[in-house]
């Protein structure tokens, strides 16, 4: 996870994408109306589909799920 993390933010790679963060996994789960979170198995697997810009949606994961979650009424 570390190193993936700083391969997407500190070096700029566009086709990493950290299939163990939580955020990202939690991410997932809501937008695809999974029952559970999907594991770092299943979304690398899932994340294939999205190559060669996969820290891109990682990205855009992370502010979908921010912004799901700071909706008014939203625990």
């Amino acid at each position: 996870w570390t190193a993936e993390i700083y391969a997407m933010f500190a070096l700029g790679r566009a086709d990493v994408i950290a299939a163990g963060d939580l955020a990202v996994q939690e991410a997932v789960r809501q937008l695809f109306d999974l029952r559970q979170r999907p594991s770092d198995p299943e979304l690398r697997q899932m994340a294939a589909a999205w190559s060669p810009w996969r820290a891109v949606a990682a990205r855009l994961l992370c502010v979908y799920l921010h912004h799901t979650n700071s909706r008014e009424g939203v625990l």
